[in-house]
């Protein structure tokens, strides 16, 4: 893709209302349900605990 095609569709990716644009995504409906996983996941990614599924044994912090 050329720099030039690149640029215009970030910017009308912009205009739209995108604050992510992956100009060669053709289908709305694939961005949409990225963001419908995204949105889903968003608040499960920073928490402070494995999750279940890897069945990690939690250790005690030693006090320093």
């Amino acid at each position: 893709m050329s720099t030039g095609n690149m640029v215009d569709a970030a910017l009308a990716g912009l205009d739209l209302g995108e604050t992510v644009t992956i100009p060669s995504l053709p289908e709305q409906a694939e961005w949409d349900r990225y963001e419908v996983a995204r949105r889903t996941m968003n608040g499960k990614l920073s928490s402070a605990m494995p999750a279940p599924r890897y069945n990690v044994r939690q250790h005690k912090r030693l006090s320093v």
